[in-house]
């Protein structure tokens, strides 16, 4: 019975709260690289989450994370290309950041929010596109290329670089915002007049369109054997000389016709994906921005957009480590010293008859 409730216990423990190992540099200098930390799993951890909390996280390639909510559903924050992050708590600057190449604001949508896509600056369209993607969406993303009020032709975008390589027209619709801008700003010095280069884009639903034809439903016994009895009295039977062996043969080409003709009907057409023009975006879970404590070369919501509960795992929990540093940690050197003491007892013991 005493080993059966320890189980429990131990399972309680597990389900409850996990230890989870920092594998990265990524949010020191709070979270050494290798340390472990203790994460609740439990519901009630994950539902009452604010800002500047620990969260561990899952992505969609079933990777986990540990990092820090910078902003909440319905928040506005601003991150300038310096590095400099005002949130409506507090404002801080990343040390190295070098992902924002341009200062940007970020409207952080909760859940009953309706966003409008050609009203999202680039990089909040980014992060819409993402959202919909993670949720199941089918999308499809047009480009056009524009200077000033007047469409220019998309071509253009071919003959410039990003990283010493030619950028492909197939990738343009789906690359992050800091490359459109360098592309925008390739055209601009190649292209006269002053009005600014812009790449503008349009978003799509996909739905799929699917013609299926189905062959008859079959007769049962009882409707075959009518049908077989109404063609005898209407027609009477002839008598055909039929040679050898062909009955047989003409019976399996038959069922093969048969059988193949079943198959093409019945087999499944590819999908035919009709575009449905989508501006209107409506978010149905709440959304938060997460980030690394470290400024530059981490993933988080810089690269991946919006977090959503479903993406919570756990919430950290501060007083394991509070114990661990304030009484196991010390107690941990007392008991040391407590043994090199006893130790150095013994050998001090074992030398004095020697001496004498």
């Amino acid at each position: 019975m005493l080993l059966f409730a320890a189980g429990i216990a131990l399972a309680t423990r597990l389900y409850a709260i996990a230890p989870v190992k920092i594998m990265d540099a990524s949010m020191t200098p709070k979270f050494k690289e290798h340390s472990i930390h203790w994460m609740c799993k439990l519901p009630q951890c994950q539902s009452g989450i604010k800002e500047q909390e620990i969260v561990w996280l899952t992505l969609k390639s079933g990777e986990t994370m540990v990092r820090k909510v910078l902003a909440m559903p319905g928040d506005s924050i601003e991150i300038s290309d310096k590095g400099i992050v005002r949130t409506p708590y507090r404002n801080f600057k990343w040390k190295d950041e070098d992902a924002f190449i341009q200062s940007k604001k970020i409207y952080i949508p909760k859940a009953g929010d309706t966003l409008y896509f050609d009203k999202l600056n680039d990089i909040e369209q980014d992060y819409a596109i993402a959202y919909l993607h993670t949720h199941g969406h089918k999308i499809a993303v047009k480009s056009s290329l524009w200077q000033g009020d007047r469409e220019i032709n998309i071509d253009r975008v071919g003959a410039t670089k990003i990283a010493n390589r030619q950028v492909s027209l197939k990738e343009v619709d789906f690359l992050p915002w800091q490359d459109r801008y360098l592309i925008e700003l390739q055209i601009r010095q190649s292209e006269p007049g002053n009005a600014p280069i812009t790449i503008k884009r349009e978003l799509f639903r996909l739905k799929p369109d699917q013609i299926e034809l189905t062959p008859p439903p079959p007769l049962d016994t009882n409707e075959a054997e009518t049908a077989a009895s109404d063609s005898a009295t209407k027609a009477p039977a002839k008598t055909v000389k039929v040679p050898k062996d062909s009955t047989v043969k003409d019976t399996v080409a038959a069922k093969d016709t048969a059988a193949n003709v079943a198959k093409k009907v019945t087999e499944p057409k590819p999908e035919k994906f009709l575009e449905e023009p989508l501006n209107k975006i409506v978010i149905d879970k709440d959304c938060f921005y997460v980030i690394c404590l470290k400024g530059s070369n981490c993933p988080d919501s810089r690269e991946f957009g919006y977090f959503t509960q479903d993406d919570f795992i756990g919430r950290y929990l501060e007083w394991p480590d509070r114990i661990k540093d304030k009484v196991v940690v010390p107690a941990k050197k007392f008991l040391d010293k407590a043994v090199d003491f006893a130790l150095s007892l013994l050998a001090t013991e074992e030398e004095s008859p020697e001496a004498n």
